[in-house]
């Protein structure tokens, strides 16, 4: 039995790291765009979602681009039980983002992802 705590959590499973993830997902998969975002979708086998992030330097100092990745991870997060089927997203910021809100973030990505 699982608490709702632990459905909550972004589990270290839940992260895409590899390299070769990363091109398959954005090369193969379905792209989705808004003001501040890209968003690749790929379906994958795994039976649960998968996150990875592209935040380059031209975005901004560290401490913006560490921000828009907690506002991402966070949505990430407490959305994923909403999101139908198992995926694998890559989540690109767009050169002139100007997210400061978690708000608005998540305004975004419910528009892209939760239909």
């Amino acid at each position: 039995m699982t608490s709702r705590v632990a459905l909550h959590r972004f589990t270290r499973k839940e992260r895409i790291n590899h390299p070769q993830d990363f091109k398959r997902v954005m090369k193969s998969g379905r792209r989705l765009s808004s003001k501040n975002l890209t968003l690749f979708v790929q379906e994958n086998r795994s039976g649960f979602h998968r996150l990875g992030m592209v935040v380059k330097k031209e975005i901004g100092p560290a401490s913006y681009r560490n921000r828009v990745k907690r506002y991402l991870r966070e949505f990430f997060r407490l959305n994923k039980q909403q999101i139908k089927g198992s995926l694998d997203m890559i989540i690109r910021v767009r050169k002139g983002c100007t997210l400061t809100r978690y708000r608005e973030a998540e305004e975004e990505l419910r528009g892209l992802l939760i239909r």
